[in-house]
């Protein structure tokens, strides 16, 4: 048996997976929904993305279209903050018990 499969058989890689799949879904489901979304309202209601915000010249599609980068940026702030309280222990953890098996 290789390191790789000893490695996958541990508590602490499955518990690593596990918290990997439960951030991962979520956070890639929203984003994928917002941009669905967005190409969406493109496709069938152009016309009201055109439309301008109040009386300015910036129109709603434009609005979204920067809350979606906006929300990307929120996404990836809360999977750093993920990463690091909880993925990061994890993996250092996997390491430094895999060290000890050279």
């Amino acid at each position: 048996m290789n390191h790789t499969e000893i490695i996958r058989q541990w508590p602490e890689y499955a518990a690593l997976t596990r918290a990997r799949k439960k951030i991962m879904w979520p956070l890639s489901i929203v984003i994928i929904s917002a941009y669905f979304a967005l190409i969406l309202a493109i496709g069938f209601i152009p016309e009201s993305l055109g439309s301008p915000i109040g009386t300015g010249v910036t129109s709603l599609g434009i609005a979204l279209g920067l809350g979606i980068i906006l929300l990307c940026f929120i996404i990836t702030g809360i999977y750093v903050y993920y990463a690091n309280r909880v993925l990061e222990p994890l993996n250092q953890a996997i390491i430094k018990k895999a060290e000890a098996l050279k």
